[in-house]
């Protein structure tokens, strides 16, 4: 590319050669990472909910978790051997054991509650570190999951709901990988332990104990429906008090113009207010097995109790014994307490997990798989029988077979090196043909290629390459503006930047603002004008230097004066690439090589704009239309419009 803009074979050389821009290494979804492989083994996993899929995603930290346990047993041991010990000090004590004895076995006890400190911080540093790492990488599978899906994954999502997975959702897996995980090991290992300690004292007592203690470990399983019930109901509710606040956010400009900022502000209201009746319900059922729980640990060491005095009275256990079996049993259940304590929002963690597998696993709109070269420049571009629908989301020409479709029976060549308009009313599918050629989607039927090699065979990377694109709804990153462009080219060089910012008018509007191109422009591109925008994303492109390139109504949010400087520059642009233009104005129209009228999803002609003008009764209505708005608006008709004679040589 060069200063005018110019791909090949143009004046004014300024910028590198597009080799240099080609290969800087911008990030794709099909970058090969080690992560990357860890998110498709889990997808390609069979066990995908609930449990399994959180101990699926665990499996891959198992040294970690394995001495997180090690740690969690040890304090728990610990901590019912020190409880044990000291009812026997105190037995022993009143006994009337010796000083040497008492001091020994209280030596014994600091030793315990040593190990058991320093257990509990090991264990609290083990889980956290291990939870957060996998959090981390979680919350990286998920950006991998937006790319993947984006943008015609987008469709079907709003954006509060997939800020409400990619924070809140995985955030609350915190407290399965910290804590839960750990003590389902933990009470699998201790308790069990102790039952066998308390047959080796007297079987009688562990027998007092087992009924009990099972009974505490399916408290959770008898309002396990109800528990998964009101945790979805809990996250979906959550999500949803997100999406109002996000939209909010987003149309405070809009709410504000109308007035309309009472209504919004109930809808918040009343989202919270559902999200808090939900949370209620999840706490009652929490305090039922709460209640339940503690009436099960008292009754499980009020039993032991009482068969320990009837062996103590019939002489089958020795009295010194019959309170530290009592402190035994009742430190038994301390392990499943701790479980249960955490298990009471494993509903809200189970959807939680659930969503976020669900985001992890949604199919790409567009599958990654192309292995084929890439072609040659220039580049043709040709719809060979395309057909394609938004799955019956977009009306368009209702075909025999009764499917609903955009675009039907497309055929179409983009000459090497020519621009080609898309013409037609609302809804007659041009930006659909862009998005498929920017492969946003795949046709349902048909196939679109470059140089003759189906867009399905290439590495989405190496599409990116090849084609462009300027959006007429600019988004633009909370960032600088030269940061914004170099996401079109990460290593360009300054002088790549400047002489893009020239071609694309950016450079006029640069001085006005406080620190230049290094200007944060706020969210969305807020700091700038419709216009300024749209300039900063054609400077984008011409950064990005592809031999395809994909305009979207460029200019239409520019005033004549802009248009006139901008469209200037785009010509330029176009010269040497392969350019599909969505065009609404009549001027973007003329500046053409060939133009392509849609009806309802279909190609009614071909042609340039005289020969459309001479024989296709679709495009002079388009086209008078557009002059008729002119005169409307301004006075005067944008340029005057000859009817071509019967000949097809304008009168």
């Amino acid at each position: 590319m060069n200063a005018s803009g110019t791909r090949r074979g143009g004046a004014d050389p300024v910028t590198a050669p597009a080799a240099t821009t080609a290969s800087a290494p911008v990030p794709v979804m099909g970058e090969p990472t080690a992560e990357r492989w860890e998110a498709g083994r889990l997808r390609a996993g069979a066990p995908r909910r609930g449990l399994p899929g959180l101990l699926a995603v665990l499996a891959g930290h198992r040294r970690t978790f394995g001495l997180s346990v090690l740690a969690g047993v040890l304090n728990q041991a610990c901590g019912i051997a020190a409880g044990t010990l000291g009812a026997f000090i105190v037995v022993r004590a009143l006994g009337g054991a010796g000083t040497g004895e008492l001091w020994r076995l209280t030596g014994l006890l600091l030793a315990l509650v040593v190990v058991r400190a320093v257990a509990t911080w090991v264990e609290a540093w083990l889980s956290h570190e291990l939870s957060f790492r996998i959090l981390a990488q979680v919350r990286q599978w998920l950006y991998w999951a937006f790319e993947r899906i984006a943008p015609g994954g987008l469709l079907r999502r709003r954006a509060g709901d997939m800020v409400s997975t990619a924070l809140q959702d995985s955030e609350s897996l915190e407290i399965f990988y910290a804590h839960t995980s750990i003590y389902i090991a933990v009470a699998g290992i201790v308790p069990p332990a102790a039952v066998t300690v308390l047959v080796f004292w007297n079987g009688w007592l562990a027998l007092a104990l087992l009924p009990w203690l099972l009974l505490a470990y399916t408290v959770p399983l008898w309002l396990r429906a109800r528990a998964a019930e009101q945790g979805r109901a809990v996250r979906e509710k959550t999500a949803a008090v997100n999406v109002e606040v996000v939209d909010l956010v987003h149309g405070l400009r809009e709410i504000a113009v109308f007035g309309r900022g009472a209504d919004r502000r109930a809808r918040v209201a009343d989202a919270t207010r559902d999200l808090a009746a939900a949370q209620r319900r999840q706490a009652l059922r929490g305090g039922l097995e709460t209640a339940v729980t503690a009436l099960t640990v008292s009754a499980g060491t009020l039993s032991v109790l009482a068969a320990g005095v009837v062996q103590v009275a019939g002489g089958g256990l020795d009295s010194t014994t019959l309170a530290p079996a009592v402190v035994l049993a009742a430190g038994a259940f301390a392990p499943v307490l701790t479980l249960l304590n955490v298990t009471r929002v494993w509903g809200i963690t189970s959807a939680a997990a659930d969503r976020v597998f669900d985001l992890l696993e949604e199919p790409a709109p567009v599958p990654d798989d192309g292995t084929g070269d890439a072609p040659g420049e220039p580049v043709e571009v040709t719809f060979h029988g395309v057909s394609f629908r938004y799955d019956g989301t977009r009306a368009g020409d209702s075909r025999p077979d009764g499917e609903t479709w955009a675009v039907g029976d497309i055929d179409l060549t983009i000459p090497a090196g020519r621009t080609l308009a898309l013409a037609g009313h609302t809804g007659a599918g041009k930006s659909t043909l862009g998005h498929l050629l920017l492969r946003f989607f795949d046709p349902q039927r048909g196939r679109v290629t470059l140089n003759g090699v189906d867009l399905r065979d290439l590495p989405y990377a190496e599409l990116t390459r090849l084609v462009g694109h300027v959006p007429q709804d600019v988004f633009l990153l909370h960032d600088s503006i030269r940061a914004n462009l170099e996401l079109a080219a990460p290593d360009a060089a300054p002088e790549q930047i400047a002489a893009a910012c020239d071609a694309a008018q950016v450079t006029s509007f640069l001085d006005r603002l406080p620190d230049g191109i290094d200007t944060v422009v706020g969210d969305r591109g807020a700091r700038l004008s419709g216009g300024e925008r749209q300039r900063v994303a054609i400077a984008r492109a011409l950064l990005r230097d592809a031999p395809v390139l994909v305009l979207d109504e460029t200019s239409s949010q520019l005033d004549a004066l802009s248009e006139r400087d901008v469209q200037a520059a785009l010509d330029r642009a176009r010269a040497g690439r392969t350019t599909l233009v969505i065009a609404h104005r009549l001027a973007t129209l003329r500046a053409a090589d060939l133009i392509a009228v849609l009806e309802r999803g279909r190609i009614a002609d071909v042609g340039t704009h005289e020969e459309l003008l001479a024989r296709c009764e679709a495009y002079e209505r388009l086209v008078r239309s557009q002059a008729d708005t002119t005169v409307l608006l301004t006075g005067a008709p944008e340029a005057p419009i000859p009817r071509p004679s019967k000949g097809g040589d304008p009168e």
